[in-house]
């Protein structure tokens, strides 16, 4: 694994896109989300449980969360609730990572093709990119939830979506992640990838070593 190169980028055709943690500097607030949320209730948030939901769809996440905390809420419910406490955060607050704009502009002028493969909602993905003036960019986003069944990362069906929603094969395609997990599902699905480095998942970044491609540790630094 290497730092990645914009020379890198003339070996593909289109680049999938992570949005939470990955372009979009906004770990901290689903943290604080998660911290409010079961704080209500009683329970504290650990390290298992920001692994566990950081690769699922909010349906798989708010399951996960009545399961483990022996909740009485729906399911709807609870994903009601994470909603209306991030959704302004999403339309209004959060931004970019340095680097990240300057970087999608780039490879956009290289011809590449820009898709999203994230597990927010679409109204978050889409209100986060519009927010920071890059929705235009991206040919189109693909959330967790658009696959019409429950899936997480791990699994590659969300990127082969992607890929062929831009008419891309998996091989001509790169995969940006910030979790491990995520990039064993492009893996599988023989995409190459690049390892984001994120603070709330640092231990990710290091293990990554052994199956990322590329790694990304500074965006501003990919313009070197």
């Amino acid at each position: 694994m290497r730092g990645l190169r914009l020379s890198d980028l003339r070996n593909y055709d289109a680049l999938i896109l992570d949005l939470d943690g990955t372009m979009l500097d906004s770990m901290g607030v689903w943290n604080e989300v998660d911290k409010i949320f079961l704080g209500r209730r009683g329970f504290a948030v650990d390290r298992e449980y920001t692994d566990t939901v950081k690769s699922c769809s909010m349906t798989q996440s708010a399951e996960y969360t009545i399961r483990r905390f022996g909740l009485s809420e729906t399911p709807d419910e609870v994903i009601a609730e994470w909603e209306e406490t991030v959704g302004e955060e999403y339309k209004n607050s959060i931004k970019l990572k340095e680097g990240v704009r300057e970087f999608l502009f780039a490879a956009k002028e290289m011809g590449l093709k820009l898709t999203c493969a994230t597990a927010l909602s679409s109204k978050n993905a889409v209100n986060s990119l519009k927010n920071n003036g890059v929705f235009s960019l991206f040919e189109n986003i693909t959330t967790l939830e658009d696959l019409g069944h429950m899936t997480n990362k791990n699994d590659p069906s969300i990127f082969f979506k992607a890929a062929a929603k831009v008419g891309c094969i998996p091989s001509r395609c790169l995969v940006f992640e910030d979790v491990y997990g995520a990039l064993e599902g492009a893996k599988k699905g023989g995409f190459d990838s690049v390892i984001v480095y994120d603070e709330l998942s640092s231990k990710d970044y290091e293990k990554a070593g052994s199956i990322a491609d590329f790694s990304v540790f500074d965006w501003t630094c990919v313009q070197c």
